[in-house]
């Protein structure tokens, strides 16, 4: 979803300022990391699908939802983009929040998995 979000900057041609576009580098490169730990299994992935997930959740927010408030703002409704725009930031929102949550149930699979942390002595 970063991918066709970034096309949709494209396509609506207008230029993002160095702030933005350095918030969507890092927010593309921790998905490409998230998704390749994913991939290798490891112990950190549930961690980072949260981290990575709820980060883009709450950076798409603040960027492209709330009123302008900073270099990093880029609200989208003073920039009068279209109905394709508004829904690709809203699936990419949604998108975010499946990873933080698949992040949440597999560390507590994890968890689960090796039984209580304190002996009950039981």
């Amino acid at each position: 979803m970063i991918v066709v979000h970034d096309l949709d900057h494209v396509r609506q041609g207008r230029a993002l300022n160095s702030e933005l576009f350095g918030v969507g580098a890092v927010a593309f490169i921790t998905a490409i990391v998230s998704l390749f730990l994913a991939n290798r299994g490891h112990r950190l992935a549930p961690v980072t699908a949260i981290i990575v997930g709820f980060g883009n959740v709450i950076g798409v927010a603040l960027v492209h939802v709330a009123p302008h408030w900073g270099p990093f703002s880029d609200p989208y409704a003073a920039a009068h983009v279209d109905w394709f725009s508004w829904t690709v930031i809203f699936a990419m929102m949604l998108v975010s929040l499946m990873l933080g949550l698949s992040g949440v149930r597999a560390l507590g699979r994890a968890a689960s998995s090796r039984g209580p942390a304190i002996s009950t002595g039981v």
